[in-house]
């Protein structure tokens, strides 16, 4: 133990000096810097919080204008526009094939669209017309005779009071069946747009649910790593909200925000919906909150308030984590400063050459050599300053280990906030794409009205002298001839309305129809142009057993027309096209679909399609042959969907390519038969018996 006369003459002037240069103005420094670094570091975090916030409230803006932009485009369908045009004749109720259609076409809309539940077109008295539900996790059609009169609901006469091609919003609400509020609880939004017939006259209206919770789990999914709550406010005083350790994740209940002034102040619920931005700090909780705005779209086709706002509340010390760890990096800072203190002092009481070699050690550790230590002997006072300079080393070694594992942590979550922007930038060019498409469209529409004027004449002109030649005393093949030319010039026509249908969707008349029947005239029309390059054209249809297809013949032949044609302009030194049915039979999982459907193709052994080109082969205009319209294939696609149908497109350069229809079986065909053919011996097994 240490006594006091010792500590006198140059000891005690050396330590009393080393306490005035060096500890008071290192612990000055010290307590400065803890305050403004944790000050700068609360406020980073509040900052990045609001940013984070502020973002998700602007992606789901973003989504709400792209839903209403498909709300849009299913109610500019030509068939509810023939249902309004009824509905002012009096028509009712809908005959039995225009209800299936519009059922399949909401079907498939709700299909596409896994955060839509509910699809329905009420007349303009209120009643449901035709209804599609999504009821665990299954699409549902509601029966003619379980459908509802909702005219006593407020969003049917708000919905009705608007425009036709505006789109109404209601305010977060619970969903109602047979006057009762469903259970379990089910808070919904409601995008509405009315449907006038050729008059202008509104007969009905057009409206899908959104389920609440998605919206919800957009925002939850910030909270989910942080222990914290999501909360989605309306404009009408309600919110929505749910925990992160929820025991039941998929339940949520509708409140009125009365009950959240037990956790905030009032000043502050008024803020939020008042739609101010910000971060504030209440109590042992972080609140940030966003308005969620209103996109182009939205704003320029709706008129209804859309007053609603994001929250999340986090806990302060889970989200101040790193705050307090700078607490106990300054902790040990403090606890290596008072060695050193206790350091200078056992200095004072030996300044030979000990004081030389930690002078030498302490320098190699300023330069970030923290593996450095001392050897002093003895059991007097340096070389217990020796002991202590070594632990002082070993803790900076710590200390400088810990905050190099800390910067890689934070480079790791850069990384992933980098990806995360990045994603968000794909999706933002997506939709930038997808607005270039509809003003192509929109292009499209006015060219097709120009080709319209200019080819339709001299067709009239052709189909008049084809059918005068009918008339003549002709030979039987000549006459056949005739009777195809003027079928392909009354195709051709049909074709010109298909191609003003870009901008205006026309009808189509499906029908039972066998695919070798409408390849006989492609084969026909396509046979010269092949052999004249060289190229072979087989038709494998494996057997009768094959059924027919839903289709538009005309539609169909266009169709298997533009591809056979596409496959020989892409083997200029000749080749062979393979058309065929039996591959369908191999996929069973096409057959248990709410519409079944059957595959085939169109196989070339051609120059192939480069991986670059294959995503835009589908686009209007988008062509690599100088002499092409870049229209083709864009027919081809408008078709399909036009029956419920999907094409695919695979293609190796140099080797080929496939193109895939999955089409509509016709109604009335044995699909029980064709499930039990179904498999890999299926095609063997229809060849034998063909």
């Amino acid at each position: 133990m240490w006594r006091l006369s010792g500590f006198k003459g140059l000891s005690s002037k050396i330590y009393i000096a080393f306490l005035v240069t060096a500890a008071v103005p290192v612990l000055v420094a010290g307590l400065v810097g803890i305050y403004f670094s944790l000050d700068a570091l609360r406020k980073e975090t509040l900052h990045h919080l609001e940013q984070e916030v502020t973002s998700r409230a602007e992606g789901m803006a973003r989504f709400f204008d792209q839903l209403t932009s498909e709300l849009l485009y299913l109610a500019s369908s030509s068939l509810l526009s023939d249902v309004a045009d009824n509905m002012s004749n009096g028509s009712r109720p809908l005959p039995r094939e225009t209800r299936q259609r519009l059922e399949r076409d909401y079907a498939a809309f709700a299909r596409a669209y896994p955060y839509i539940y509910q699809v329905r077109f009420v007349d303009a008295g209120g009643h449901e017309v035709v209804r599609v539900d999504r009821r665990d996790g299954r699409l549902h059609t509601v029966p003619e005779g379980e459908l509802q009169d909702k005219s006593d609901r407020y969003y049917v006469h708000e919905g009705m009071a608007h425009e036709p091609g505006q789109v109404y919003v209601s305010p977060l609400d619970l969903n109602i069946e047979h006057g009762q509020v469903e259970a379990p609880e089910r808070p919904v939004i409601r995008f509405a747009t009315p449907i006038a017939d050729r008059k202008g006259v509104k007969r009905g209206l057009l409206i899908i649910n959104l389920h609440a919770a998605f919206l919800l789990g957009q925002i939850q999914e910030m909270a989910a790593g942080r222990g914290g709550v999501a909360y989605l406010f309306d404009r009408s005083g309600f919110y929505l909200s749910r925990s992160s350790d929820a025991a039941e994740p998929e339940f949520f209940k509708m409140q009125s925000v009365e009950a959240l002034t037990a956790l905030m102040s009032r000043q502050l619920l008024t803020r939020i919906i008042n739609r101010e931005k910000g971060t504030e700090l209440l109590g042992e909780s972080i609140i940030a909150h966003a308005p969620i705005g209103i996109g182009q779209t939205l704003s320029e086709r709706s008129d209804s308030s859309m007053d609603w706002a994001v929250a999340l509340s986090f806990p302060r010390k889970r989200l101040f984590e790193a705050v307090f760890n700078l607490y106990l990096l300054y902790g040990v800072l403090t606890l290596t400063l008072i060695g050193t203190a206790v350091a200078g002092f056992l200095l004072s009481r030996h300044l030979l050459r000990p004081l030389e070699q930690l002078s030498a050690e302490t320098e190699e550790i300023a330069r970030g050599n923290f593996s450095r230590r001392v050897e002093i002997r003895g059991a007097d006072e340096i070389a217990d300053l020796g002991t202590r300079f070594n632990s002082m080393a070993t803790r900076l070694e710590q200390s400088y280990r810990a905050l190099e594992d800390r910067k890689g942590e934070l480079e790791k979550e850069v990384q992933i906030r980098t990806a995360a922007l990045e994603r968000e930038q794909q999706e933002r060019r997506e939709l930038d794409r997808q607005m270039f498409q509809v003003e192509k469209m929109t292009t499209m529409g006015e060219i097709a009205m120009g080709l319209a004027h200019e080819i339709g004449n001299p067709l009239a002109g052709m189909k008049a002298v084809t059918q005068m030649l009918l008339e003549e005393d002709l030979t039987e093949h000549q006459l056949e001839y005739l009777g195809r030319t003027l079928n392909e010039v009354n195709r051709l026509s049909d074709f010109l309305r298909t191609f003003h249908g870009f901008a205006a969707p026309q009808d189509f008349h499906p029908v039972a129809c066998r695919l070798e029947q409408v390849l006989e005239d492609v084969m026909l029309w396509t046979r010269k142009e092949a052999k004249s390059r060289g190229v072979t054209i087989d038709f494998s249809l494996c057997s009768a057993s094959v059924p027919a297809l839903w289709a538009d013949p005309n539609r169909l032949k266009q169709v298997l027309l533009n591809l056979v044609i596409n496959a020989i302009h892409a083997m200029p030194e000749g080749g062979r096209i393979e058309i065929g049915m039996c591959a369908g039979l191999g996929h069973p999982e096409d057959l248990d679909g709410d519409v079944p459907k059957m595959r085939f193709c169109v196989r070339d052994t051609g120059v192939g399609i480069p991986p670059e080109v294959l995503p835009k082969v589908f686009d209007p205009f988008y062509t690599t042959r100088a002499d092409g319209s870049g229209l083709g294939l864009a027919v081809v696609k408008k078709i399909a969907l036009q029956h419920g149908a999907d094409i695919r497109v695979e293609s190796k350069p140099g080797q080929g390519t496939c193109f895939e229809l999955i089409w509509p079986i016709a109604p009335g065909e044995d699909i029980e038969s064709l499930r039990r053919l179904s498999g890999a011996e299926a095609c063997r097994e229809l060849a034998q018996n063909a």
